[in-house]
């Protein structure tokens, strides 16, 4: 069997699992077609002195998978020295800025035919990409979008990455390269053709096929499911985030302040008007209705908000309220829209965010 080589380039944790997924299908050769792009010539060595291996744990233990790789730090090569092209790359990084540093080291590498594979990015990732990398629209490459809850997949070393104990799926969609003349049928078809005729797909769904022994699966679902689903996260995520900051683990019961249940409600007001007079395409998706009803939202965040009370609990940073309240914010403003509680809770959570932050390094408050 000809198996189609991926790269895998960024920091997340996430890359180094799902290469463990791809790596370990059965007919993958003895050291697998995929191929870890790496920072530089240093974590290069550091890689090799460490026998190209990548190591994944169970938290739990009774897992623990070993794979070797092959490894570069710069662009693929002919052996004339020519740039070789990269049909599949898979990239995860923590935040929109690094996935755009990481993907302009290979741009040259990569062309309108490339399957590009974003681990959990952030909203408004493809938008950057092509304001930053591929200014015309033909240019782009084929995007396609993972998402994944799996938490607590971290790096305990730096070629050692642990995942929790339970099964988690990694849901795919492509991505289209414009939403003019949106439909939700022809997005529902090319999900099902892809999963026959494109060699990245066709590799993940083998994924779902074997028992790789770690924690996640696959899922091809269409690019408008799985917009509405992370809208929903990012609702949430933007009503929980400023609000932890401002009142703590006070806030686990909304019921308990009608002036605080009043300000989520407005919250959610906010951005669903935001997404809908953006997103003009949106009704064409079925369930979107449903997806988006403002009573509902609003009893997801508050049982999101329950939650905190029986977990550790992390206090957000300013980066976590850019990256949710922000997006909204910049999302408004493009058409001059009115959001005004999310620009006054923006502004308030990350003021106290600094403020905490100048205590903790003046040396008055130690």
């Amino acid at each position: 069997m000809n198996v189609p080589r991926v790269y895998a380039l960024g920091n997340a944790p996430l890359v180094h699992l799902m290469c463990h997924e791809l790596a370990s299908l059965s007919f993958q050769p003895k050291v697998p077609e995929v191929v870890l792009l790496l920072q530089d010539q240093k974590k290069l060595n550091r890689f090799l002195e460490n026998e190209s291996k990548v190591e994944i744990q169970r938290n739990n233990g009774g897992f623990d998978g070993v794979k070797q790789y092959m490894a570069s730090c710069s662009p693929p090569k002919f052996a004339s020295g020519e740039i070789a092209r990269i049909d599949n790359l898979i990239i995860g990084e923590n935040n929109p800025r690094s996935f755009i540093d990481s993907i302009k080291k290979y741009t040259e590498s990569i062309d309108c035919d490339t399957n590009l594979l974003l681990l959990n990015p952030n909203m408004g990732v493809r938008d950057m990409l092509r304001k930053n990398i591929w200014h015309e629209q033909e240019s782009l490459p084929n995007l396609f979008m993972g998402i994944t809850n799996l938490e607590d997949v971290c790096r305990t070393a730096e070629f050692t990455i642990q995942f929790p104990g339970f099964h988690e799926a990694l849901q795919v969609c492509s991505v289209p390269k414009t939403h003019m003349g949106y439909s939700y049928e022809q997005d529902v078809r090319t999900t099902e053709k892809l999963s026959t005729t494109n060699s990245l797909s066709r590799l993940l769904k083998s994924v779902n096929k074997e028992e790789t022994g770690s924690a996640m699966g696959v899922v091809s679902r269409p690019y408008g499911d799985l917009l509405l689903y992370r809208y929903e996260e990012l609702i949430v995520r933007s009503c929980v985030a400023p609000i932890s900051v401002m009142y703590g683990q006070q806030a686990h019961d909304l019921q308990a302040s009608d002036s605080l249940t009043k300000m989520i409600r407005t919250l959610v007001a906010e951005f669903t008007y935001t997404i809908k007079a953006t997103d003009k395409f949106i009704p064409l998706i079925p369930h979107s209705k449903g997806a988006l009803d403002q009573h509902r939202l609003f009893s997801t965040v508050s049982r999101h908000f329950k939650k905190t009370k029986y977990r550790d609990f992390r206090r957000p940073t300013i980066n976590d309220i850019n990256l949710s309240n922000g997006f909204f914010a910049l999302k408004a403003r493009k058409l001059n829209i009115r959001s005004p509680l999310n620009d006054t809770i923006m502004a308030c959570a990350k003021a106290k965010l600094q403020l905490a932050r100048k205590s903790e390094l003046d040396y008055r408050y130690l």
